[in-house]
């Protein structure tokens, strides 16, 4: 989508693909909690899949003007936050409370596993010529998405006394410094998945293809490798240390000297980045309430993708005045600054339906 789009508009028009996506992306994430007080998970499930899939074949079509391809992406994006949202919540209501790091560490890695292999087979298959092969795979799996929803056991009813306000879960002690941190942090995958594939060459071992690949990788593993520490206590270590990787490989990615030092880039970038889903996910769990469970994954997922939407738009701004080589610099920086937010003292709980647990794992 970014070089499509950087190809039919102005120089920079590559962020406003990325933000397109992950800004319909929001939108679904933050209405979903409503839409769970009114309508089951399956329905939801199908809903979203139906609606990530149908918009990719708007890639099909010969010369499609920008315009056309922005709104597909945005409704692409809004069918996915549906999905996400009600997924996550599915997972922490059947998962342990002395297990919940664990449980979303597997389903970390199950988002992420696909991460691996499609954006570099997207991009070769791109470079081939071939975008018409990614739009119908798009389209493909979607449905297939949809049809296995059938196959669940029962179909969840809409959860009775659960909050709907998103505002309301604010008012958690440190949830709105850690939602504000995560966006931060986030906004580093937005940029990194604009400036990839028109910053680096498209074959070699520091290709595009490559750097995808080996960041999916690595993001998939230490997704589940947070969720296992995050259930032994060492949440901030693990969320620390995430960031600090982040950085590094944010680093590696904008100087990409040699194809050893994106290799480097992307280990680092994919490595860290991963951990910080997983234990910014914990860390909101323990601020939020039995009450504020759907709110905490809406919020979690927006987190991701609200940051990844400015990201993304940031970088395409300032590449448009400066040069992608320059904007890069910037979003280091933005990392950097995020650190403290985790690590600001905040009150303790007025209530104990959280597990204590989680709170020492992931909490100052």
């Amino acid at each position: 989508m970014p070089v499509l789009v950087e190809r039919s508009g102005p120089h920079g028009a590559a962020g406003a693909a990325t933000a397109a996506l992950f800004i319909g992306a929001v939108a679904g994430e933050l209405f979903t909690p409503w839409l769970m007080s009114r309508w089951s998970s399956s329905r939801l499930l199908v809903g979203g899949q139906l609606m990530t899939a149908v918009p990719s074949l708007v890639y099909v079509v010969p010369h499609a003007s920008a315009a056309l391809m922005l709104a597909a992406a945005s409704a692409r994006g809004l069918g996915m936050g549906v999905a996400i949202v009600v997924s996550v919540v599915l997972v922490g209501e059947v998962a342990a409370p002395e297990r919940r790091g664990r449980s979303i560490g597997y389903f970390g890695l199950a988002l992420s596993a696909p991460g691996i292999v499609i954006p570099s087979v997207g991009v070769a298959l791109l470079e081939a010529g071939h975008v018409e092969v990614d739009a119908v795979a798009a389209f493909v799996i979607g449905v297939v998405g949809a049809l296995l929803v059938l196959s669940l056991p029962r179909a969840a009813a809409p959860t009775p006394g659960a909050s709907t306000n998103l505002l309301s879960a604010f008012r958690r002690p440190g949830l709105l410094l850690i939602f504000a941190g995560f966006v931060m942090v986030s906004s580093s995958f937005g940029a990194v998945i604009t400036f990839a594939p028109i910053a680096l060459p498209a074959t070699g071992i520091g290709s595009v293809a490559v750097f995808l690949f080996v960041a999916g990788a690595a993001r998939a593993a230490s997704r589940w490798a947070a969720g296992v520490l995050g259930d032994r206590r060492q949440g901030r270590l693990v969320l620390a240390a995430g960031i600090g990787v982040t950085f590094v490989g944010l680093v590696a990615l904008a100087s990409h000297a040699n194809p050893l030092v994106v290799i480097l880039a992307a280990l680092a970038f994919g490595g860290g980045y991963g951990a910080v889903q997983t234990t910014a996910y914990l860390a909101m769990t323990a601020r939020g309430s039995s009450a504020h469970r759907n709110n905490v994954s809406a919020l979690w997922n927006s987190g991701i993708d609200l940051g990844s939407s400015l990201g993304g738009t940031l970088l395409g701004l300032a590449a448009a005045r400066f040069g992608y080589a320059t904007a890069i610099w910037a979003i280091p920086a933005v990392v950097a600054i995020a650190l403290p937010l985790f690590l600001l003292p905040v009150k303790a709980l007025p209530d104990s339906d959280s597990s204590g647990a989680l709170i020492e794992a992931a909490t100052p």
